[in-house]
């Protein structure tokens, strides 16, 4: 995964996780369903919002969002 020093501050993009668009270390994330040719939709998360899990059974990587409390 390539990661960014600084977010494109250009536009009014925010972090999907954290909601601001504080500059800091960044990765571009594709967008499901946008991809043409070799070009996808991206959207650009702070790195340290990140907390990946992988899913050993079956073979994925995910973002979980909330609390691990809540039902």
């Amino acid at each position: 995964m390539r990661t960014f020093e600084h977010r494109n501050m250009k536009g009014k993009d925010t972090c999907p996780i954290c909601k601001t668009n504080k500059d800091g270390e960044t990765v571009l994330i594709a967008i499901d369903g946008t991809q043409k040719g070799n070009i996808v939709q991206a959207m650009q998360f702070h790195l340290a919002c990140l907390e990946l899990r992988w899913n050993k059974q079956h073979n994925f990587i995910y973002q979980k969002f909330g609390d691990d409390n809540e039902p």
